[in-house]
């Protein structure tokens, strides 16, 4: 079978080999995981994205993540050429596909606004909503690449410090097991103590646990929080995983979802932080 063709880049071998490595384990995820490669290869242009991030806005809430408040300048052909390209890869090609405002559907989903996505949707708009979390993730990423370092590393938060998202992952690093969440959009993580649920800010051990897979899976597991009913997956890792490897991890991981799910545990409807940012024609 030919995977769809990712463009003129290529992604780094070891990208390509982990990614061929999920598909044949998870071959019903195939248009997710052909979304995943488009932004893989795209993430790699920092031509085209680096330009865009903006500084910090000063005075931000002490809350606020390093994106409120700002203006992002875009440039609309490059982001014109992803949103279709990813809207084909879905099956969205015609329907009102091209007729898409791209820097429109990008503020909405660096903000998270399902409801504005929905508004651009022609038909069904779940899909439409994959597809703008997955077009946001080069920007993002640039926005990683360039202002990360300026997060504090006090943050408390249990959303992500530079775009408000909930953490996709756990991690627990190295012999010492420090507990890192990481964000599955812009890649960057930040350390939480063990003990406090990063939706509730729940501390009770009596509220908090975990579910173990039952196929003899020993590494991976969920933690849960029996006070909101949320939940996150979590993994042991030597050392920080790239943060395409978040990305990836989360597909291979469904299993934990499904279980999760089943068990009446699911992640916030609402967006870890009202983000107000404006996406504009650079």
């Amino acid at each position: 079978m030919l995977w769809p063709v990712t463009g003129r880049r290529h992604l780094a071998a070891e990208q390509a080999q982990r990614l061929a490595d999920v598909r044949q384990k998870n071959p019903e995820s195939e248009t997710w995981l052909a979304l995943v490669e488009a932004a893989l290869a795209e993430s790699q242009d920092a031509t085209t994205w680096d330009p865009a991030v903006p500084a910090p806005v000063d005075g931000r809430p002490a809350r606020a993540p390093l994106l409120h408040g700002a203006e992002v300048g875009v440039n609309r052909r490059s982001a014109t050429r992803f949103v279709r390209r990813l809207s084909r890869l879905a099956g969205l090609d015609g329907g009102g596909a091209t007729h898409l405002d791209a820097l429109e559907l990008l503020e909405a989903a660096i903000r998270q606004d399902d409801a504005r996505i929905d508004a651009l949707a022609a038909g069904d708009p779940s899909t439409l909503r994959v597809v703008a979390q997955v077009a946001v993730v080069p920007l993002l990423r640039a926005c990683a690449r360039t202002i990360a370092s300026e997060v504090s590393a006090a943050w408390w938060e249990g959303y992500c410090p530079l775009c408000g998202a909930w953490p996709t992952l756990a991690e627990f690093r190295g012999l010492e097991r420090k507990r890192w969440l990481r964000c599955g959009r812009c890649g960057i993580g930040w350390e939480m103590p063990w003990l406090r649920c990063p939706f509730c800010a729940e501390t009770s051990h009596e509220n908090l646990g975990y579910l173990a897979p039952e196929d003899g899976e020993t590494t991976r597991k969920v933690e849960v929080c029996d006070t909101c009913k949320g939940y996150v997956k979590a993994e042991p890792t030597v050392s920080e995983l790239p943060w395409w490897g978040v990305l990836l991890d989360d597909v291979a991981t469904v299993a934990l979802d499904v279980a999760a799910l089943d068990r009446g545990y699911h992640r916030p409807e609402r967006p870890g932080f009202d983000l107000e940012v404006k996406v504009v024609e650079a």
